[in-house]
């Protein structure tokens, strides 16, 4: 095991050590009037960085309940995001994205047994099939079934949009686009009963030109993959999340809550995206 890979001792050592620093100063930062998105991929025992354990997955969402946080669906950030009502203290909104099975199978029970209202963003296009769109993960994964879907919606799971493809959005063409956006938008509906307004960019690839497709197509809310926290000057179409990963311990979890990482996170997101364009 290298000396960075997920669940190495020196990665978990040096998570821990700048994780503390960065809740300290978080700390002094003081109580803000905002929300925070976390979002998961996979919940399941594989190695690999977005796919959390079922065993952490539990201990995190018990650690919301006990700790008094603010569990609340996505589309309920959006009076916040109006200015009608100012975000209440520690008030989370739990997000998956792509439509795994396992969150069938590992995340749906948790949430249901808690009673905690989560959103799962689905491309259309592999449900009953297979997904193959995490980073450095080679081969197909079981997706959700239409069954599971209305399932999980009965049991307090919004169902939103991931498209159709899973496609990189900013290089589709302007008719290409208008699909993957309104042919989800509409399997969703002919499967579900619901004509979502919630929208998940893939691969967290979007710019003013998609933004304004998604707004078009009839979404409300859209969500990127940028960290930081929600407040009333977030754009609605294009929300900061928290991504959460294997190797997160309940203390990091905890620490993410409180956007202790937001600022490691984006020099991440920055030199990802420096190396992507030199390559």
């Amino acid at each position: 095991m290298g000396l960075l890979d997920p669940g190495s001792k020196a990665r978990g050592y040096l998570r821990n050590a700048l994780g503390a620093g960065l809740a300290a100063a978080a700390r002094l930062r003081g109580a803000r009037a905002e929300a925070r998105i976390i979002y998961y991929h996979r919940i399941d025992d594989e190695m690999h960085r977005s796919c959390v354990t079922p065993a952490a997955f539990r201990a995190q969402m018990q650690l919301l309940r006990d700790r008094g946080y603010r569990v609340v669906p996505l589309g309920d950030l959006a009076r916040g995001l109006s200015g009608r009502e100012a975000f209440a203290p520690k008030t989370v909104a739990i997000t998956f994205d792509d439509g795994f099975a396992d969150n069938h199978r590992h995340a749906f029970p948790v949430l249901a047994a808690l009673g905690l209202p989560a959103t799962i963003f689905v491309a259309t296009g592999a449900v009953g099939g297979s997904l193959r769109v995490l980073r450095d993960r080679p081969g197909d994964l079981p997706a959700l079934t239409w069954a599971q879907i209305r399932e999980m919606q009965q049991g307090g799971i919004t169902i939103g949009s991931h498209t159709v493809s899973h496609p990189h959005l900013t290089r589709c063409s302007a008719d290409a686009l208008a699909r993957e956006l309104t042919d989800s938008r509409a399997a969703i509906a002919a499967e579900t009963g619901v004509a979502t307004d919630q929208f998940c960019y893939p691969h967290g690839d979007e710019d003013e030109a998609v933004r304004a497709a998604v707004r078009v197509a009839g979404y409300r809310l859209a969500v990127a993959t940028r960290p930081g926290p929600v407040t009333t000057g977030s754009d609605p179409l294009a929300l900061a999340r928290t991504f959460i990963a294997r190797d997160d311990s309940l203390a990091d979890f905890e620490r993410k809550l409180a956007g202790a990482f937001d600022v490691l996170h984006h020099g991440v997101q920055w030199l990802r995206g420096w190396t992507t364009r030199a390559a």
